[in-house]
């Protein structure tokens, strides 16, 4: 009975308590909270701001190397005269073969006669006859022009005299001319 007794007194005194102390919710927590959450997502802009100005400094690389690339590629061609005339005008022609446009720089081109207008031809192999790539003007010293698809990246080049708005075919004689390929 004597064990019985002793274990009715274990069951009545209260069980011995852990030294814990609870710290009253103080209200300046969520404020700890909030600041530090606060710096967490700043220092995430900032990382933001970072890249992005990473990304604008190597998209205009990008496009100064694709520019300088695009050079790399660009055909220059001098037309020669086939007309005793024009033996002092100077005609060239930078192709881009990719974007398929170009330039044409006039010197020493006589203006055209009243009724009449210089017309630029693009002479593709693939097709029958040659392309217009439309009227160019001495005036102006350049001019740029585009046109379809060329079959070649090296097309010719040929300037004709024809009426003021210009012809869907040559009707002129060929006064500057460069052969495809060259």
């Amino acid at each position: 009975m004597d064990q019985v007794s002793h274990s009715a007194d274990e069951a009545k005194s209260p069980a011995p308590q852990s030294e814990s102390k609870i710290v009253p919710f103080s209200s300046w927590v969520p404020y700890a909270i909030a600041a530090c959450l606060m710096l967490v997502v700043m220092g995430q802009a900032a990382r933001i701001t970072a890249l992005k100005a990473q990304i604008a400094l190597n998209e205009t690389e990008l496009t100064r190397l694709t520019q300088s690339n695009d050079m790399k590629d660009l055909r220059l061609t001098a037309l020669d005269a086939r007309d005793t005339a024009y033996q002092s005008s100077r005609i060239m022609v930078a192709w881009d073969p990719f974007q398929h446009r170009g330039v044409i720089a006039m010197q020493n081109l006589p203006a055209p006669a009243p009724g009449r207008n210089y017309q630029l031809w693009v002479l593709d192999p693939g097709a029958q006859t040659p392309v217009s790539a439309g009227l160019i003007h001495p005036e102006t010293g350049s001019s740029s022009f585009s046109i379809n698809r060329p079959s070649t990246i090296n097309p010719g080049f040929a300037i004709t005299l024809e009426p003021a708005e210009g012809s869907p075919q040559p009707t002129g004689s060929i006064l500057f001319a460069v052969a495809p390929g060259n």
